[in-house]
């Protein structure tokens, strides 16, 4: 099996466990059906709260049509607010709610808790190495990405 083979096949099972952990949790099943979009954007403003919309969709790597449905689905549910930007009233500015910050929370450590799974297979050592490794191809895709070399 070749090297590209070997990472497409461990790459797919770790996703395939987080896919599965990602699922919202039972207590807030109610709240939001699992959808990648929905739960990187919530992962993302948590970080970036106050965010443009425009900010989320080069986040997201998509058109914006994509980010407003993702954005009226969530407000929808109660979970994103919308106000105008601060310091520009045409530009949206986007922001957790209450309960939004709550499974966002939630999400956030069940991520957590999924690397904490996957690190315990290796010691100190080779998790520095791995951690190393991945962020040099973490860097090299952004690159790439962004149209740089």
């Amino acid at each position: 099996m070749s090297k590209p083979d070997q990472l497409l096949k461990i790459v797919g099972t770790l996703m395939r466990v987080m896919l599965v952990s990602e699922r919202t949790p039972r207590a807030q099943q109610h709240v939001t059906r699992y959808n990648p979009h929905d739960f990187q954007t919530l992962g993302f403003l948590r970080e970036n709260p106050g965010a443009r919309a425009t900010t989320l969709t080069d986040y997201l790597g998509v058109v914006p049509t994509t980010t407003s449905s993702v954005i009226a689905r969530l407000v929808q549910r109660g979970l994103v607010a919308k106000a105008k930007h601060p310091e520009d009233g045409r530009a949206v500015s986007l922001s957790l709610t209450k309960a939004g910050q709550d499974l966002a929370e939630t999400i956030y450590q069940q991520d957590l808790s999924n690397m904490r799974l996957f690190l315990s297979a290796i010691d100190e050592s080779e998790q520095s190495q791995l951690i190393a490794l991945l962020q040099r191809v973490s860097d090299r895709v952004t690159a790439l990405e962004n149209g740089r070399d």
